[in-house]
């Protein structure tokens, strides 16, 4: 058994998947993931397999079937289905398929996360650049500037940093595993 922890693996979809494909390459097959945790458990394949597989992630929040008779018909299977995730694979090439799985699910629920994340960076914005202005503007005035020794700063303090440090991260790599989509 081989664990991997891929924190952010759902923001860049094609990225997963040919390290999904690399892996399946090394021969390692993927047996379960846990979403919550961005945990991957992978098991050793005791023959390998020269033919290479290919993976694709596909999320949909309804109840369907994720593979289509059409799908099947063209030699994708079910590898795994989790909540709203599943994971299809088949052994022929890009240039060799006539039919993918749709990704429409995958592109509105990245939108919204985009969206998400983008007003999150908005509000760290603009709440320091207000919280900067007003220091600055106590301090110019000549006025004292009073901060009252409390231990919530330390957690108002770390919550700015950890928005400041994801919010931005997580907007642009959203934006970009997204566009690669459209």
């Amino acid at each position: 058994m081989k664990r991997v922890f891929r924190p952010f693996w759902s923001f860049d979809i094609k990225k997963t998947e040919s390290w999904l494909n690399s892996m399946a390459q090394d021969g390692y097959n993927l047996v379960n993931l846990r979403t919550v945790t961005s945990l991957f458990i992978f098991e050793k394949q005791d023959s390998y397999n020269s033919e290479p597989l290919y993976h694709h992630v596909a999320y949909e929040k309804s109840d369907k079937n994720p593979l289509s008779p059409p799908l099947e018909r063209d030699g994708w299977e079910l590898a795994m289905q989790i909540s709203n995730w599943s994971i299809l694979r088949t052994t022929k090439p890009a240039r060799e398929r006539k039919s993918f799985p749709v990704r429409e699910g995958l592109i509105k629920r990245n939108r919204s996360l985009l969206y998400l994340f983008g007003g999150m960076t908005v509000y760290t914005s603009l709440t320091t650049i207000l919280f900067l202005l007003l220091s600055g503007l106590t301090l110019f005035q000549n006025r004292m500037l009073t901060i009252e020794a409390n231990p919530f700063w330390l957690v108002t303090l770390t919550l700015a940093i950890l928005l400041w440090a994801i919010a931005p991260y997580c907007t642009v790599y959203l934006y970009k595993g997204n566009k690669r989509f459209l």
